[in-house]
């Protein structure tokens, strides 16, 4: 279902959604805890006290433009958590059903670098990993960037390698360097950069 905002439309497309423990990756989201905050049920936190969680990538497009806000876990992968190793999801199609072929996508951008958030900079093409949306240039933090480079890769989970490196390699990378959150002239703030890695 796509927002509207303005002359913007942003139209969410997820990949995987369904409950989870959470645990694994936030740990105090138990039960108990989470039953302690009202408002996120029944939307986010089902009456058993799992989480529902979501992986999608939103797509923003305005004045002639398609803009790809991460492209979450990606197809034929090799990962650790095993509802995300070796995928075999109809992510590019939803993404078509949603008026967006993969062509059409004139940016993507990389909030941050986690395996979650980039699967779909690339597919595998006769045995190669090709940039998927081969029409965009892709947004990357700098700082983010020289984190992952100087951090050795899980060979069970080798994000840069299959996910990042050859969309750099293809020269559609652009490093765009983050700024600390900071009022502006109008009042409003931008919200401050994930730090590298995390």
């Amino acid at each position: 279902m796509p927002w509207q905002v303005g002359n913007v439309t942003i139209t969410r497309v997820v990949e995987i959604e369904g409950p989870t423990t959470a645990t694994w990756v936030l740990p105090d989201a138990v039960p108990e805890a989470l039953a302690r905050i009202p408002w996120l049920g029944p939307g986010f936190v089902r009456p058993d006290g799992k989480l529902l969680m979501s992986v999608h990538a939103l797509v923003i497009a305005s004045q002639g433009r398609r803009i790809l806000v991460d492209t979450c876990v990606g197809n034929d992968k090799r990962r650790t958590v095993s509802a995300w190793n070796q995928r075999t999801g109809p992510f590019l199609e939803e993404l078509a059903a949603a008026g967006c072929a993969r062509e059409s996508i004139d940016r993507v951008v990389c909030t941050h670098l986690h395996v979650d958030h980039v699967g779909w900079n690339t597919m595998r093409q006769g045995g190669a990993w090709v940039p998927t949306f081969p029409n965009a240039r892709y947004l990357i933090g700098r700082a983010e960037w020289a984190h992952v480079q100087g951090a050795p890769e899980d060979p069970e989970e080798p994000v840069v390698s299959d996910s990042v490196r050859p969309i750099v390699d293809a020269g559609l990378v652009d490093l765009v360097d983050a700024t600390p959150s900071s009022p502006t002239r109008s009042g409003s703030s931008r919200r401050p950069a994930t730090p590298p890695g995390t």
